[in-house]
């Protein structure tokens, strides 16, 4: 006889799968449940592989639940998002490792945007504890095919690595792209930057007056007054005058509000 939870996890309506999920966290059998519910991290409504998500985790926690070796298993199903769902909920169920990381790759170059900024927020988890990843992420933002994941690794890169000299040199090639959004992704990266080479300055005084995107000028103006804020002593007195000649010279309301929000960051404060 099949369980009543298992049957309303096979229902076609995605509520009644949903409310099994849920109903099965508290169940004395919640063991048997473990492959139905990696079953379901396939599944097409995303409240429906959360729930099973949650329900996963929260079986995990009792012995001998048989979670994370059905979680690895579903690692390498033929279905892309039930292997996201996998990786995604190994790294609730414990510290996330290099075994997630092709899932996570995969997921960066998602349609769903919350599973992309997901991914990318594991694979910075698991790139602080492992070393590999950072090549890995250089890796992609040089060569990916895919724009999504360039740009998606852009952003893990700046979260894992903003004081590295390579992730700048990386950043600077980014910033070249042929795509538009990995342009302006390698340019909000760059004031995240700590301790970074004159080159990216130079690149983003070059950025404010002559990229041909509107939104990656904004960017680069508003990235000078982050990368300055630090100390804006230090700050030439060039880039403040090119700031405000690129404001002087430009009909973009949206350019101008940036340059001087970006010119306040670089007011020295008073002197200790």
């Amino acid at each position: 006889m099949t369980h009543p939870i298992l049957h309303r996890m096979a229902s076609r309506h995605p509520e009644e799968r949903r409310a099994a999920c849920l109903d099965a966290r508290g169940d004395p059998a919640a063991v048997l449940f473990a492959e139905a519910l990696v079953g379901l991290l396939g599944d097409p409504v995303k409240a429906v592989v959360r729930a099973a998500s949650d329900a996963l985790v929260e079986i995990s926690r009792g012995a001998d639940s048989g979670v994370e070796g059905a979680l690895l298993g579903a690692l390498h199903s033929d279905e892309p998002t039930r292997r996201w769902g996998a990786a995604f909920t190994a790294a609730r169920v414990a510290q996330p490792n290099l075994r997630l990381l092709p899932a996570l790759v995969e997921a960066l170059g998602c349609t769903d945007g919350d599973v992309r900024w997901a991914a990318a927020r594991i694979i910075v988890d698991v790139g602080h504890g492992h070393g590999e990843v950072l090549p890995l992420l250089v890796g992609l933002v040089r060569g990916g095919e895919n724009p999504v994941v360039r740009r998606m690794a852009t952003y893990a890169l700046r979260e894992l690595a903003p004081d590295r000299p390579e992730a700048a040199a990386v950043l600077l090639e980014a910033a070249t792209d042929r795509d538009v959004q990995v342009r302006r992704a390698a340019t909000t990266a760059m004031a995240s930057l700590l301790g970074p080479p004159p080159q990216i300055g130079r690149h983003l005084l070059g950025a404010l007056v002559s990229d041909p995107d509107a939104a990656t000028r904004r960017l680069a103006a508003l990235a000078l007054g982050e990368l300055g804020s630090e100390d804006p002593r230090a700050v030439p007195a060039e880039t403040r005058q090119a700031l405000a000649t690129a404001s002087e010279h430009s009909e973009d309301i949206d350019l101008q509000r940036a340059v001087r929000l970006a010119l306040q960051r670089l007011e020295p404060g008073p002197a200790h």
